[in-house]
């Protein structure tokens, strides 16, 4: 049991998340995993950074549009009940 607990304290390796960033390009991105045969970490690791970038800006940017759309709402709704 305690080998397990150390195995899974263990910061990942640079294959580990070279395979993580490979899987969420193919997921998000739409990459193929040939696409990066003979790539190395340092060459995948700005096109992964771009994309998750972009990817939270977005979904930042379509929380803050929500915001707006309750708070445009609510004002709606006290004005019609002024």
């Amino acid at each position: 049991v305690q080998r397990y607990q150390v195995k899974k304290k263990r910061p990942q390796t640079e294959a580990q998340a070279q395979r993580n960033m490979m899987v969420y390009l193919k997921n998000i991105a739409g990459f193929t995993l040939d696409y990066f045969k003979g790539m190395s970490y340092d060459d995948i690791r700005p096109i992964f950074e771009a994309k998750f970038n972009a990817n939270l800006k977005f979904l930042l940017k379509s929380k803050e549009h929500i915001e707006e759309e309750e708070s445009r709402e609510i004002a709606l709704i006290n004005e019609t009940l002024a």
